[in-house]
């Protein structure tokens, strides 16, 4: 939505919440999972591609079978992660293209969103042309990594050495999951730590947080996520959006929230844009 259909951040929010409600309303499985063991999708992902055409519709020349790389320099490069069906590899599919790179896959704007958002349990796969995707969580639900190796392709492809060049790297997470312990179950170890093992985000910010601390001390590093109150909302629970949106503005307002957000911001008014350069 920011990237590819340029929408500001008040237009992704008003989308988004008419996208859960539509998408997740109906469940066509509990549990995800069928009488023989195999899995089955919980949600139509029919409902999912209507939902999602329909925010693409909603865009002023923009139509529905348009690539997601189609070429255009924008002043906000994208890349969303999925996972490969085949061989549960994380891909990145773009909106632009780099210099020497070979790029294979030429999917549409609806094909990326439903390649990233195909969460196991809770869509279908997504084929692209001959290869099947499933959601980025897999592999990629914290993305960091992902970004700093896209970043460094993107601008310091020889070198590799990003951090000098980065002004401000942002990450915004969905609520520290918690710490909880290994299921004894089969059930509850197959549809509970399994999910969480899949999904850690914390351990992944720990370790880049850790790589990147002269960042972080110089306030050039920031990472926003609500650390209590979101542990037991999931995926599908859009009805809980009084909940996650009270929880993440008490998480903002607290003071010391308060002085990062407001770091974040003066260091962002001072970000040079290397947008001309690149496409001069």
């Amino acid at each position: 939505m920011l990237g590819r259909l340029e929408m500001n951040v008040d237009e992704c929010i008003a989308a988004y919440r008419e996208l859960i409600k539509a998408v997740f309303e109906e469940r066509q499985s509990r549990f995800g999972v069928g009488g023989t063991g195999n899995i089955k999708a919980q949600f139509s992902s029919e409902t999912l591609e209507n939902a999602i055409r329909k925010v693409i519709a909603s865009r002023e020349g923009i139509s529905e079978g348009d690539a997601f790389n189609d070429g255009k320099p924008r002043g906000c490069r994208v890349f969303v992660c999925t996972t490969a069906y085949e061989t549960r590899g994380t891909t990145r599919l773009k909106s632009y293209s780099l210099p020497g790179e070979l790029n294979n896959q030429t999917p549409t704007i609806c094909e990326a969103a439903l390649a990233t958002s195909a969460a196991t349990r809770f869509f279908d796969p997504v084929t692209i042309e001959a290869r099947k995707f499933v959601g980025g969580e897999l592999g990629a639900n914290n993305p960091v990594d992902e970004v700093e190796a896209e970043a460094s392709d993107i601008w310091c492809a020889e070198t590799a050495d990003l951090k000098p060049l980065v002004k401000c790297f942002i990450s915004i997470g969905t609520g520290n999951p918690g710490k909880n312990p290994i299921e004894d179950t089969v059930w509850k170890f197959l549809s509970e730590t399994l999910v969480e093992i899949a999904t850690e985000t914390e351990r992944t910010a720990v370790r880049f947080a850790a790589r990147w601390k002269g960042h972080l001390d110089n306030k050039r590093y920031f990472r926003f996520n609500v650390q209590q109150g979101l542990q037991h909302i999931g995926l599908a629970e859009y009805k809980k959006e009084g909940l996650i949106e009270t929880t993440t503005f008490e998480y903002l307002e607290e003071t010391d929230q308060y002085f990062r957000v407001r770091d974040c911001a003066r260091n962002l008014e001072q970000k040079r844009s290397m947008y001309l350069e690149d496409f001069a």
